[in-house]
């Protein structure tokens, strides 16, 4: 399953690339993730709990920087699993940032990601759904947090 966003802030994308560095604010924006730390060089783990139809989903994932270009891009993929056998593989998170203009940055990102288990069941109706609703969610506390052009 493929999840995309592109919006513009107003901060540079200096702002922005040390805001996605910081990694309690990231959590404040992401919906249900209750905890993320650096986990060594490159590496992070992060808690998510989210309710996906008639399932509560509490994951422990483990995520890691695949490439990065200091300032303009970065790519992460990673994986978790709860214990309910439900597991989440991220095959590849791309987080991109450009200028338009002058003080104003245009983040995009594009995740693909496969569910396995009693939350596949669900259909991938009712999953894109969801991860539609995390993503907007998402992008909109990014916005507010660096200021939505």
């Amino acid at each position: 399953m493929d999840l995309t966003d592109r919006f513009a802030v107003k901060a540079s994308p200096g702002e922005a690339w040390a805001f996605f560095w910081d990694l309690p604010r990231v959590a404040r924006c992401l919906p249900g993730c209750e905890s993320i730390e650096a986990a060594g060089e490159g590496a992070y783990r992060a808690r998510m709990t989210q309710r996906v139809g008639p399932f509560r989903v509490s994951m422990d994932m483990e995520m890691r920087v695949d490439e990065a270009e200091e300032g303009s891009r970065v790519v992460v993929s990673g994986s978790g699993k709860d214990k309910m056998g439900n597991r989440l593989h991220i095959n590849r998170l791309a987080l991109e940032l450009s200028e338009p203009s002058p003080g104003q940055t245009e983040v995009s990102y594009a995740m693909a990601f496969n569910l396995y288990g009693r939350l596949a069941t669900l259909g991938n109706t009712a999953v894109k759904r969801k991860a539609e609703e995390i993503r907007a969610e998402f992008s909109r506390r990014i916005a507010e947090e660096l200021g939505g052009a």
